[in-house]
Order: structure tokens, then sequence, then C-alpha cells
């Protein structure tokens, strides 16, 4: 007989799975690191910035094939990584995933526009796409550092630091203008209930 024991990573493993396609598990999770006002300020800019250097650099593969659309969206890793990313938000919430793919289309076609771009002097795309990248990680753990006053998910959750955090970005911007004010007000109550147990957890420890 197989005991309980064991049975619960893969139990585990099943309910992580489940709770990576909840929106109502995984947008409390990321809004109770970024309840600041000042740092979800910085994560809107900042945040799609990451996405779309990332995108800058995936378009260095090759296209793998060729269609109408190759001046502005050429089939390869960075198109790949842009409807995976729509396809997962899509899942998660049709209705704001469905808003936000043509935004991250928009997104891939000025990342493989600017990856061909030539900026003159010694500066490459590539390179360009990397400061860009780095410094804005740097304005996201000050935002955390500073404004927050608490680390980052990327030491929590991956999920949410590199994938999930565009489109929460988007919401929450969403939000700010009124959007589905009953989902606002819900996830609010949650985030505020997290994150009185994590101060509460931290006086303890």
């Amino acid at each position: 007989m197989t005991s309980s024991s064991s049975k619960k990573p893969s139990t585990t493993l099943k309910s992580d799975f489940r709770d990576a396609f909840d929106l109502n598990v995984q947008f409390p999770k990321y809004a109770e690191y970024h309840h600041n006002k000042l740092n979800q300020m910085i994560h809107i800019v900042f945040v799609p910035l990451i996405l779309w250097t990332a995108m800058v650099w995936f378009a260095n593969v090759p296209a793998f094939a060729s269609w109408s659309l190759d001046a502005y969206l050429p089939l390869n890793l960075s198109l790949l990584l842009t409807l995976a990313y729509a396809g997962y938000y899509i899942i998660l919430e049709p209705q704001t995933g469905l808003m936000f793919a043509p935004i991250l289309l928009a997104m891939c076609s000025t990342a493989n526009a600017f990856h061909r771009a030539d900026l003159g002097g010694e500066l490459s795309p590539n390179v360009a796409a990397g400061l860009l990248h780095a410094s804005s990680w740097v304005f996201q753990f000050l935002g955390h550092g500073l404004a927050e006053r608490r680390a980052p998910a990327l030491f929590d959750n991956l999920l949410q630091a590199l994938v999930l955090a565009p489109f929460f970005v988007f919401f929450e911007l969403l939000f700010s203008v009124g959007y589905r004010p009953k989902m606002a007000a819900e996830f609010e109550k949650i985030t505020v209930k997290r994150i009185a147990a994590w101060k509460a957890s931290s006086k303890k420890d």
C-alpha cells in the first residue's frame, strides 16, 4: 500500500498546475508584493520594458518560415514567445487576455523593428536592449526595497515574476481607471488580508 506521504508531491504538483490557471489565486499573490502605489507605477513602466527587451533578444533567432506579415511579425522565436504569453493570458482570463493580446503583438512588432534598426555608432540593438533590461530590473528592485519594503516576488514565485507580471500590471492599470470594479474590490480585499498575514508572520519571526 502506498503511504499518504508518498502522494503528497504528486498532489502538490497537481494543485500548483491548477493554481497556475486560476486568476483568483495568482493575482492576489502578485498584488500582495505590489500594493504600494509608487511600486505599482514603477512596475507599470518597467515590466513591459523587460518583456519587450526579451523580445528584441529572441528576434536574434532567424525566422523558421516566411509569411505575408514578415515585415511586421516574422515567424521567429520572438513571435512564438509573444503567442505563448498571449495564449496563457487568454486562458487565465479571456476578456482581459484578448484585450492585452494586440498590445503584445504590437510590442513584438516594434521589438523586431528595433532589432533590425541601425542605431549608429557602436551601440547595437542587442546592447541597447541589454542596458534597458538591466536598468528596468534595478528600478524594480528599488521599488520593492524603498517603496514596498518587501523582497520581490521573484524570490518566491518565478511564474509571476517572469510570466504573469506583464498581464498583472495591465490589470492594475485597468483597475485604476475603473475596469471591472467588483473584481478589483474582491482582489483588494484578499490582498489586504494576505499582507496582514505576512506582517503578523514577520513579527513572529
